[in-house]
């Protein structure tokens, strides 16, 4: 394995080898020869992420044929394979068709087919071409004007590459079901805390007219393939912490569209595939190299991943119109506020030093999961810049007023007392009749459970199996 650059020499010489090597082959088994190569713009082109793209090409052609003979070689050139199969030409080029077209990333697939005459079966004999990197036109017009930068397709061909990464994770290991199932636990535990003030719990649904609690058990049970894949994703990361979030978001994206289709297109939990995905990631990234996976150390690591998250995602905000700009843009433009970004490239401050000190503390003092949960929620209500809530009202109505009034039920003691119990209760109602939900405190509290439970007992024995 290479990460060296060639020469164009080093193509052309490939080039001639490759058609020694399919006349050879055609010559030794006389049948339909398939011929399978990476379409990889720049001068790198034999990487483990290549190899394992050929690879999946021949798995799907032998899903497809019985193959009757099979070579494969790695070269500086490119991974490349072979295949005999005894059928009809053209309807292994339609098979071939099929699989260059099945996913974003396949477009990255080249395979060609040859008749037993030797001929070229070309998708071009039935008018059909394949389309540009970039822009989806025609390629080998793109490619003689040289209409796109080599940047440009750099861009592009990494965000295939990720896409591929993604379609990897589909493939879950038993550790990452475990760190996945971590992560459906934590949002379980937030929606079933209760009394949860202003948001969906076991006794209403808070600030909300269009989800219920079962609305979240139906989404939390959507979102369980999702999260193990995350888990996944990083496990088999080969690269940097901040290459493994591109890949991360794809597999997000089709979390949520899970999400929407179980709870009839109502976001239930939109922000939180984002945060548990990044958590599971990362989770999975320590635990592929074995390397010490707690609290601290996911914390730790989500700050690298992150870095830089608000100046990319944010800072363009500025050159939008006003009608193109999202909740998130709109704070931070009339506020300055970053929002779950500049808390994730801080490493979750709010969480390491507030929430779970104060959800261990909880625990230690006898208090009962859903008691320990809902105190924990009340203290990140009293250090969080929930934009949530800030969306629906001033910022002040976070930073002030709720904060008050979560500092005042924690003063009276809590759940740990008859008063703070009530207070907490009426809270609830008060937050409704206000509109007041603190979604962004209810996903911090959901990651608190997931980083708590990899530090203690339970979590320390299904970890020490993996």
């Amino acid at each position: 394995m290479t990460n060296k650059e060639i020469t164009l020499e080093d193509v052309l010489g490939a080039k001639e080898a490759r058609f020694n090597r399919q006349q050879a082959f055609k010559e030794k088994h006389g049948n339909i020869v398939v011929s399978i190569t990476i379409n990889m713009p720049g001068a790198v082109k034999d990487t483990p992420i290549l190899r394992r793209l050929r690879d999946y090409a021949v798995q799907e052609v032998k899903k497809r044929f019985d193959i009757l003979a099979e070579e494969q070689v790695n070269l500086l050139t490119g991974p490349e394979a072979l295949l005999a199969i005894d059928s009809d030409g053209w309807l292994v080029k339609k098979m071939a068709i099929e699989i260059e077209e099945a996913h974003p990333f396949s477009r990255l697939l080249d395979i060609d087919v040859f008749a037993i005459e030797g001929t070229l079966l070309s998708r071009r004999d039935e008018g059909k071409g394949r389309g540009c990197f970039v822009c989806g036109g025609e390629f080998i017009v793109c490619r003689r004007e040289g209409r796109h930068s080599q940047i440009d397709l750099q861009c592009v061909v990494e965000n295939l590459l990720n896409q591929f990464r993604a379609y990897e994770s589909r493939f879950v290991s038993t550790a990452a079901e475990k760190i996945g199932a971590l992560a459906i636990e934590a949002m379980l535990y937030e929606v079933t805390c209760t009394p949860s003030p202003g948001l969906v719990d076991r006794v209403n649904s808070g600030a909300h007219h269009d989800m219920d609690f079962y609305s979240f058990m139906a989404s939390s049970a959507a979102l369980s393939i999702p999260m193990a894949r995350c888990a996944q994703a990083g496990i088999s990361h080969e690269g940097s912490l901040d290459r493994l979030l591109p890949v991360l978001r794809i597999i997000g994206l089709e979390g949520e569209q899970a999400m929407f289709t179980a709870t009839q297109g109502v976001n239930t939990q939109k922000g939180l595939v984002f945060l548990l995905g990044i958590m599971t990631g990362v989770t999975g990234w320590l635990q592929g190299r074995s390397q010490s996976v707690t609290a601290d150390t996911v914390l730790d690591s989500v700050a690298i991943m992150a870095a830089g998250i608000v100046e990319r995602e944010l800072a363009g905000a500025k050159h939008k119109r006003s009608e193109e700009l999202t909740a998130g843009e709109r704070l931070y433009l009339n506020y300055g506020i970053t929002g779950i970004r500049g808390e994730l490239a801080d490493g979750l401050p709010a969480v390491r030093d507030m929430a779970l000190p104060a959800l261990g503390e909880a625990l230690e003092k006898g208090l009962s999961v859903n008691d320990a949960l809902i105190y924990t929620l009340l203290v990140l209500m009293t250090c969080v810049d929930d934009t949530t809530v800030m969306h629906r009202h001033h910022p002040n109505k976070m930073r002030v007023w709720v904060r008050e009034q979560a500092e005042m039920v924690i003063q009276a003691g809590g759940m740990a007392t008859n008063e703070g119990r009530a207070m907490c209760e009426a809270l609830d109602r008060d937050f409704i009749v206000q509109n007041v939900s603190p979604g962004g405190v209810a996903d911090l509290l959901a990651v608190t459970w997931f980083l708590y439970s990899l530090n203690n007992g339970q979590a320390a024995v299904r970890f020490s199996s993996l």
